[in-house]
């Protein structure tokens, strides 16, 4: 594998999973930090390039090649807060036809600030098979509600990622 401009190999990631184990409660910060000493993985400044580092570990433990110590630092963006609650994510089953519903309404969510955008982040939260995915780059957001007022749905469409490479090719 490949990684802003680093060939990792089995023998590398051998390695990462060596310092797992000598430390296994080791924060990822002194990880990275290890790594990059490891592979003399320096800026043209000649500082460790730590944050390219981490991002490789993530995918590294996504694809299951190694097993990440959990994160101890919980960022603003990752806090669940009050306003996820049951009034903003909908709890009503529907069970009936498009027909039989009535009207429906696709509102584009317009700013991430609004409260429509914390109803958004609730109804994902609560009710997809993978929870909350943080989207990376250009996105757009909408709900879909019927006449009454109640959320049906949540849609989102954000710019491909370098995931997408092999599908791209």
């Amino acid at each position: 594998m490949e990684f802003q401009g680093q060939y990792i190999d089995y023998s590398v990631v051998g390695q990462i999973n060596s310092m797992l184990d000598e430390e296994p409660t080791i924060s990822r910060r002194k990880l990275s930090g290890r790594v990059c000493k490891f592979l003399d993985w320096r800026s043209d400044s000649g500082k460790l390039k730590e944050a390219d580092c981490r991002k490789m570990l993530l995918e590294l433990d996504r694809r299951g090649r190694i097993a990440l110590p959990e994160s101890r630092r919980q960022y603003a963006f990752q806090e669940r807060t009050a306003h996820h609650d049951e009034d903003l994510a909908g709890g009503a089953q529907i069970a009936c036809s498009l027909g039989e519903l009535g009207s429906v309404e696709v509102v584009p969510i317009s700013s991430r600030y609004s409260k429509a955008s914390r109803a958004w982040n609730a109804l994902i939260e609560k009710h997809h098979y993978l929870g909350r995915p943080h989207l990376r780059g250009a996105q757009i957001r909408y709900q879909v509600r019927n006449e009454e007022g109640k959320w049906l749905g949540a849609l989102s469409f954000s710019s491909s990622t370098w995931r997408l490479k092999d599908r791209d090719t």
